[in-house]
């Protein structure tokens, strides 16, 4: 897929967006212009920041859903999202096992929502989870 039919891809999939997101979304410098949240300055363990270096954007995401992935915070994926999150996208079934707060929730959503077309009037993706504490930290994503 070219970049231009990357972005005729997400222009369709905008009709029911505001005119701001619009122009976002056809901005070559769309990045710049999110309103980031502060920076999250605490000590991170080498579960979260033993990266191979990848980007978000190594994943050939939708525009919509990188704008929502860098608005809520997060800068680059962790390891458990950058082994899950390709194999994912394959629509390959992941069995995936990591600590508390290392992305766990973000390397099954991601790819749910990158694989959901907004024109279809159905139901997509289910989600379910066994407790409230999981559901609550789930839907806040």
């Amino acid at each position: 897929m070219t970049n231009s039919d990357e972005l005729t891809v997400a222009i369709i999939s905008t009709t029911t967006m505001n005119t701001n997101t619009k122009s976002l979304l056809d901005d070559l410098n769309w990045k710049e212009k999110l309103k980031l949240p502060p920076k999250d300055n605490r000590p991170k363990t080498s579960d979260v920041t033993n990266t191979k270096g990848h980007n978000f954007e190594d994943y050939c995401l939708k525009r919509e859903l990188l704008m929502g992935i860098y608005e809520k915070g997060w800068e680059k994926p962790s390891p458990i999202q950058e082994q899950s999150i390709p194999i994912a996208l394959t629509g390959r079934d992941v069995l995936g096992r990591a600590k508390n707060g290392t992305g766990k929730t973000g390397a099954y959503i991601i790819p749910i929502i990158e694989r959901i077309d907004p024109n279809k009037n159905a139901v997509q993706a289910i989600i379910l989870v066994p407790t409230r504490e999981l559901a609550l930290q789930t839907s806040a994503i």
